[in-house]
C-alpha cells in the first residue's frame, strides 16, 4: 500500500516542484499584502486536487492498472494508494496552509491567527468535499472526461452565490441570524467543519471500489 502512495508521489514529483514554487510565490505575495491569506489557502486546496487527477491522467497514458493487476495488489488496493495520496496531499495543503497563516501573523503583526485558521479549515473542508466528489468520477469517466466537472464542481457554487446575490436572494438581513452565533461556536464548528467530508471519503471510497471492480481494461 505504501509503496502504491510512493509510486504517485515519484511520478508527481516534478509537478510537486513546480506546484511548490507557485505556492511559495503566492506566499510571498500574501506576506507583500498583495493577496490575502484566504485567496492563498483557497488557491493552496485548488492546486492540491489537480494532483490526483494528474496522477490518474499518467497512470491511463502508461496502463499502469493493467499492469499493476498483474500483481498480487487487487482492485481494491489500487483505490486505496489513490485515496491514501490525495488525503495525504490534502492534509499537506492544510498545513502548510496553517504555517503560511502563522508566517502571516508574526510578519504582518496582526492578532487574526485564529481568523487565518479557521479559513484554511474550511478550505481544507473543501479539498476533501472535492477529493470525495471528483475521485469516483475519474474511476467512472477516466481523468479527460471527469475534468469538466472538476472546473463545474469548483466554479457552479461561486456562480450560484453570486447570481443569488445579485438576485436579491441574500438581501439585507438575511443572514442576520449568523450574528446571533457565539463566536466560541464559530470556532469550534469551523475546527470540526473537515469531519464531515472526512467521513465522506469512506463513502467515496466504497464507491470508487465498486466501479474499480466493474472495469473492464
Amino acid at each position: 500500500m505504501i509503496g502504491l502512495v510512493l509510486k504517485d508521489m515519484l511520478v508527481m514529483r516534478k509537478t510537486i516542484r513546480t506546484y511548490a514554487m507557485f505556492l511559495a510565490f503566492y506566499l510571498v505575495m500574501t506576506l507583500l499584502k498583495l493577496f490575502t491569506i484566504s485567496f492563498t489557502t483557497a488557491i493552496l486546496q485548488l492546486i492540491v486536487m489537480l494532483l490526483p487527477m494528474s496522477a490518474f491522467s499518467f497512470d491511463e497514458m502508461a496502463k499502469w492498472d493493467r499492469y499493476a493487476l498483474t500483481f498480487p495488489l487487487g482492485r481494491r488496493a489500487l483505490v486505496t494508494g489513490r485515496y491514501l495520496f490525495a488525503l495525504i496531499m490534502t492534509v499537506c495543503a492544510g498545513l502548510c496552509g496553517l504555517v503560511s497563516c502563522v508566517l502571516v501573523s508574526i510578519f504582518d503583526n496582526q492578532d487574526m491567527i485564529l481568523e487565518n485558521m479557521m479559513t484554511v479549515m474550511v478550505c481544507l473542508s473543501l479539498g476533501l468535499l472535492y477529493a470525495d466528489i471528483l475521485l469516483p468520477l475519474c474511476y467512472k469517466l477516466g481523468p479527460e472526461r471527469a475534468r469538466p466537472y472538476f472546473y463545474l464542481v469548483i466554479f457552479a457554487p461561486i456562480v450560484l452565490l453570486f447570481g443569488a446575490y445579485q438576485l436579491g436572494v441574500f438581501g439585507a438581513g438575511s443572514l442576520s441570524f449568523l450574528s446571533s452565533v457565539p463566536d466560541p461556536m464559530v470556532v469550534k464548528l469551523s475546527f470540526f467543519l473537515p469531519i464531515i467530508p472526512l467521513l465522506g471519503m469512506w463513502a467515496s471510497y466504497l464507491i470508487s471500489c465498486r466501479i474499480m471492480e466493474q472495469k473492464e481494461f
